[in-house]
């Protein structure tokens, strides 16, 4: 069985076809093996009209999975085929007495299900008119013996299996529909988040345009402040150094600034991995002086790649969010493993609350140090699911907030 989609849905519809063209053939092998098991009792079955009505389905069965029509046409004739051979199948065998009458309830069933609307309204009627002239034109009923105890006994056996049929049928659909349901309202579910995290999104790139508008201007004069100072006291060298550290730091929000207003950063250009991962921690440790970052990296240069430029300020958030939790020390690995780079950030203390941990990257939640959590990790996870990779936080049972980030990666060709 498959699933059970809307009329428009074309891929659904050939798979609930092809799941309709397998269940016929399972009941017409059910069939076959019937009469031949009630040829052998003695009954007098019209077996050549019998036969002949089953290979007719068989061969409808068999054009309809090969036909040029759509997938709703073919579900729709091969429906209609179903409720012609049942007619002439019940009306051989003894008409609405024969309990295999209340087997008309499948084809209505699916075309509910499959096709609502006029043909499930046409094939319901249809059904009800073809059971009810079965009560007036039909063969004798093939008892073997003229017993009305023994006909008593065998139509309720008739019922009996009937009833155990309609019931298969009826338990496989409705838990395939409850597990469709299931299925459906969880990718709602996870639409909302992604909506409302781009919400979000949205809403800090309007306040990220109206701060750096805001910052140009007094960021320009802190600049020029900090060049003056480092001119006046060019002899004091430990106040020499501080104010290059200041001028290195007003230069990297210029950068910054200037990138949000390019719209982000250009374009990385293919360069060997574990290098250029080496270059961008040593530029964030710059920045940060007071962090000590413990870096382990493979000693290989690794793959040559081009990284997408969204890539680091997603990892400078991790790196970030790190430094402000962990005390002032960092740890970071990398391994490479069948094309995908993780990341392991590690901050030795801090902790992550139960709530946090299950919202994580869904939703700003406000930060609370040492555990650290905001903004940044909603960017890093909006990111790395545009690349087709994912963040993960852990508490680590020793202590501190394990972070592993994981990006498959597009080798250069």
């Amino acid at each position: 069985m498959t699933a059970f989609p809307s009329p428009s849905d074309s891929a659904n519809l050939a798979r609930a076809l092809a799941g309709l063209t397998r269940l016929r053939w399972v009941l017409l092998a059910i069939a076959v093996l019937t009469l031949t098991a009630l040829s052998q009792t003695g009954w007098q079955l019209p077996l050549p009209e019998l036969g002949a009505t089953l290979v007719l389905l068989a061969s409808a069965n068999l054009l309809l999975a090969h036909a040029p029509l759509t997938p709703l046409a073919a579900l729709r004739a091969g429906l209609v085929a179903d409720t012609l051979a049942l007619s002439a199948l019940v009306a051989l065998t003894g008409g609405a007495a024969n309990p295999i009458a209340s087997l008309f309830l499948g084809p209505v069933l699916f075309a509910a299900l499959l096709s609502p609307g006029w043909f499930a309204w046409g094939l319901s009627l249809a059904a009800t008119a073809a059971y009810g002239a079965l009560f007036y034109w039909h063969a004798p009923w093939p008892l073997l013996g003229g017993d009305a105890a023994y006909a008593f006994h065998l139509h309720l056996t008739g019922m009996w299996f009937t009833f155990a049929l309609s019931a298969l049928l009826i338990a496989i659909v409705v838990a395939r529909l409850a597990h469709d349901l299931s299925e459906r309202e969880a990718a709602l579910a996870r639409a909302r988040e992604i909506q409302l995290r781009n919400e979000q999104l949205v809403a800090l790139g309007v306040q990220a345009a109206g701060a750096a508008h805001a910052l140009s201007t007094p960021l320009n004069t802190l600049t020029l402040l900090a060049d003056e100072l480092a001119a006046g006291h060019c002899h004091d060298a430990a106040l020499s150094e501080d104010l290059a550290l200041m001028q290195a730091q007003l230069a990297s929000c210029r950068d910054a600034l200037a990138a949000l207003k390019r719209g982000g950063e250009p374009a990385s250009e293919a360069a060997p991995l574990f290098p250029t991962l080496a270059e961008r921690l040593a530029a964030w440790a710059t920045l940060r002086p007071q962090v000590r970052l413990e870096q382990q990296l493979p000693c290989a240069p690794g793959p040559t790649v081009a990284l997408d430029a969204t890539f680091w300020p997603a990892l400078y958030n991790l790196l970030d969010n790190a430094a402000e939790a962990g005390g002032g020390r960092v740890e970071l690995a990398a391994t490479l493993t069948d094309a995908t780079l993780t990341l392991t950030i590690v901050n030795p203390s801090g902790r992550l609350s139960a709530e946090q941990l299950a919202r994580a990257g869904l939703a700003e939640l406000p930060t609370d140090k040492p555990a650290g959590l905001g903004i940044g990790v909603l960017l890093t996870h909006a990111t790395l699911s545009r690349l087709g990779g994912r963040v993960r936080l852990i508490n680590r049972p020793e202590g501190g907030v394990c972070a592993e980030l994981v990006l498959p990666l597009a080798k250069d060709t």
